[in-house]
């Protein structure tokens, strides 16, 4: 596994950072995880877990969940993140495939950052609302439509974003609508860099700001 050891020590100081930054619970969703983090998960579970699901975790989520903190008091018992938070590890992996979580994780997943809305309605216009498994006659069901994509914590109504687990994008966050809105994928490679951003926007006060609720959905700012 890659060593990300100065990133983890960054974001580990930049939890409490944010927290005496936001003090207030103003950014949003802060007032049900109030940056809390429980112990992190064992390597046994992660191993575990990678074996039922027959698929390797990409090594950022590993190091966040093994050695920063793994769920929390927020929704779903989620833990200090975006939104509503991270949830537990090994937690809600059906919230978009609703059933046979096994056979369509372990899939590539079917998004692209660069897919143009005709892609998109060309997808959903295959997949079915009745069919929450595999393709059916050419019909995509939802397992196959949210193939490889792990969720991993809710925005609110129909919205969370997700882990890409295989493909060419694996490690890249994705914003979801389980509502067939067209997905949208955060600009960060990874998931700690992802993370460590909206802590980053969380002790500046940009995300304290009346517009600024989409943390991920715009390019961040360089400057």
């Amino acid at each position: 596994m890659t060593n990300h050891d100065d990133q983890i020590q960054r974001i580990k100081v930049k939890i409490f950072e944010a927290k005496r930054a936001d003090r207030r619970l103003k950014v949003f969703g802060a007032d049900q995880h109030r940056y809390v983090l429980h112990e992190p998960t064992t390597l046994q579970a992660v191993t575990d877990f990678e074996t039922r699901f027959g698929l390797d975790l990409t090594d950022c989520y590993k190091a966040f969940v093994l050695e920063v903190g793994n769920g929390g008091v927020g929704y779903q018992d989620s833990g200090a993140g975006p939104f509503y938070g991270i949830y537990p590890f090994g937690k809600e992996v059906d919230e978009l495939v609703y059933q046979n979580a096994e056979e369509f994780l372990k899939k590539d997943c079917l998004l692209d950052p660069d897919m143009t809305d005709k892609t998109w309605k060309g997808l959903i216009g295959k997949s079915s609302r009745k069919s929450n498994g595999s393709s059916v006659g050419g019909t995509l069901g939802a397992g196959d439509l949210w193939a490889g994509i792990l969720p991993i914590g809710s925005q609110g109504c129909t919205y969370l974003h997700g882990l890409v687990l295989n493909g060419p994008h694996k490690g890249r966050v994705v914003n979801i609508d389980a509502e067939k809105q067209k997905p949208k994928f955060a600009h960060e490679e990874t998931f700690l860099d992802w993370y460590e951003r909206w802590l980053d926007e969380v002790i500046s006060g940009d995300l304290m700001k009346s517009t600024a609720g989409w943390f991920g959905y715009e390019k961040p700012d360089r400057k």
